[in-house]
């Protein structure tokens, strides 16, 4: 507290005339916020300059041409929604998203429930040597997409590959083309994705097992609950923030689907595996009309945009 003193009164008495507190401590509060907010966003400058230049404005230029006609040399003519009335009217568009949905709504509880069963084996404390198992699990999440298809593309071989020899060692004799066959393309591509994507999520849901009070498992052993018992009305109700986590995650990267698919079948047989990726990509870079690859690009955006909010109202509600 800051006394600004008096003038001495006419009687020769010393007094006070007035105290002003003067909010110093609040002054350096504000002004050392204010400099502490400068200062993150000043090193914030550097990502936020390469991701205007090189996500932002790409998106923007991205969009602008969704509305032009463009085969990237020539000069560019502006359409309007042409290049969106011409998707909706393309069937090979049509079957490539519905393939891509179908793969979300057919992938993504099995990676869900295949990523929980894997955790919760790794997180038994019967089992010996936790540490290897789970990198054993997880290695595969480290590997790149083409190391992946190459190592795949040799399993599904037909008459030398590793599925097969599986297959023939279990009484079936007749050959299996996995990758050519219309019914067993899609399987194939999630045995694929799940060998090489569900340690990730294996590893979030060991995160989420490690929060779960292990005095409620002691309740319920004392109670005489059996494992299954435990999991299910423990376990389970407990990690709801991470299905919802991992359902986040997961069905945005369903439908991002591309790499695997590509390298492996090429979209095959007869376009019964292709993805909206793939569909962009070609239409893109194969046939360069440039402005509807950027129109089915802001539909898949759109499409993951509405999956995302809704998802993220779930979560919030949730959390309320």
């Amino acid at each position: 507290m800051a006394v600004v003193p008096g003038f001495l009164s006419k009687g020769g008495d010393k007094k006070v005339q007035k105290s002003t507190t003067l909010p110093v401590a609040g002054r350096s509060r504000h002004f050392y916020k204010v400099k502490d907010s400068a200062i993150g966003y000043l090193f914030l400058l550097p990502f936020l300059f390469f991701y205007a230049v090189f996500s932002l404005y790409p998106m923007v230029q991205g969009f602008v041409i969704s509305f032009f006609k463009w085969n990237i040399t020539g000069a560019k003519t502006f359409v309007g929604i042409a290049n969106y009335a011409k998707l909706f009217q393309d069937p090979v568009f049509w079957k490539a998203l519905t393939n891509t949905l179908v793969y979300v709504f057919v992938s993504t509880p099995i990676f869900m429930l295949g990523s929980l069963i894997l955790a919760l084996i790794v997180d038994s404390k019967m089992l010996r040597g936790k540490t290897f198992v789970r990198s054993t699990f997880f290695l595969p999440n480290i590997l790149a997409v083409s190391i992946t298809a190459v190592i795949w593309l040799n399993i599904f071989q037909p008459y030398t590959g590793l599925m097969n020899a599986a297959t023939h060692a279990l009484g079936v004799k007749n050959e299996i083309f996995w990758l050519s066959n219309l019914s067993l393309v899609w399987p194939s591509i999630i045995l694929v994705t799940f060998w090489w994507n569900t340690g990730y999520y294996m590893l979030i849901y060991l995160a989420g097992l490690q929060e779960i009070p292990v005095e409620q498992y002691e309740a319920a052993s004392i109670d005489g609950a059996t494992g299954f018992q435990r999991i299910w009305r423990i376990t389970v109700p407990c990690l709801k923030r991470t299905h919802l986590l991992v359902l986040f995650l997961q069905v945005i990267a369903s439908f991002k689907i591309f790499g695997q698919v590509f390298l492996i079948t090429e979209g095959g047989p007869g376009g019964a595996s292709r993805t909206l990726l793939q569909y962009i990509y070609e239409t893109g870079f194969t046939t360069f009309q440039m402005g509807q690859a950027s129109a089915a690009s802001f539909i898949l955006l759109a499409i993951i945009l509405i999956v995302s909010l809704f998802q993220l109202k779930i979560m919030n509600k949730q959390e309320d």
